[in-house]
C-alpha cells in the first residue's frame, strides 16, 4: 500500500510536461523530480538533526525536486532541497537570521523568483510548515501547513499558487 508521500510524489511526477492556463498564473508550469537519495545521504543529514519521517520519505522518493516551476523564465515554483543542501541552507540562514531561524528549524525548500523559504519548524510547541519571508521577522511569516505532507497536498491542489497568502 502506498503512503501519502508516495502518492504526492507520483502526482508531481505526472506534471513533467509543461501546462498552462490552469490557474490565474500566467506561466507554463512543470514539475521535475530527481530519483531518490541514497540511504547514506539521508543518514548523513540525520546526524544531529531529528528529521520528520515525511521528509525522509520524500527524500527516499526524490532527492530534490522543482515543483510547478515556470519553465520559460524560472521565476515561479518551489525547489525542494536535497538533504545536504537543506542542512547547508539551514546553517547559512541561522548565521544570517539568528532571531528568526530557530535551532529546531530546517530549511527544506526555496521559492523561485522571490526568495521565500520553506521551513519546517520542528519545535514541539510550534511544529508546522512556515513560509519564511526575506525581509520580515518570524512573527510575520505564514503558517502553510501542519506537516510537510499537508503542505505538499495543498500546494498540489493549488497548482503551485501561494495558497497561504
Amino acid at each position: 500500500m502506498r503512503t501519502a508521500i508516495e502518492r504526492l510524489v507520483e502526482s508531481f511526477r505526472a506534471w513533467k510536461e509543461p501546462r498552462d492556463g490552469l490557474t490565474n498564473n500566467p506561466f507554463r508550469l512543470a514539475c521535475s523530480l530527481e530519483e531518490g537519495a541514497p540511504d547514506a545521504e539521508i543518514s548523513a543529514a540525520r546526524s544531529g538533526v531529528e528529521l520528520p519521517a515525511e521528509l525522509e520519505e520524500f527524500w527516499t522518493q526524490s532527492r530534490s525536486a522543482r515543483l510547478f516551476e515556470d519553465v520559460d523564465y524560472g521565476q515561479w515554483g518551489l525547489r525542494i532541497l536535497a538533504p545536504e543542501q537543506s542542512l547547508d541552507r539551514t546553517a547559512a540562514e541561522r548565521r544570517d537570521r539568528p532571531d528568526d531561524i530557530h535551532a529546531t528549524d530546517l530549511v527544506v525548500g526555496e521559492f523561485l523568483g522571490d526568495h521565500e523559504l520553506l521551513v519546517l519548524a520542528l519545535d514541539e510547541e510550534a511544529r508546522g510548515v512556515l513560509i519564511a519571508l526575506p525581509l520580515y521577522p518570524r512573527v510575520d511569516w505564514y503558517r502553510a501547513g501542519a506537516t510537510l505532507g499537508d503542505f505538499l497536498e495543498r500546494y498540489l491542489d493549488a497548482v503551485g499558487e501561494k495558497f497561504w497568502e
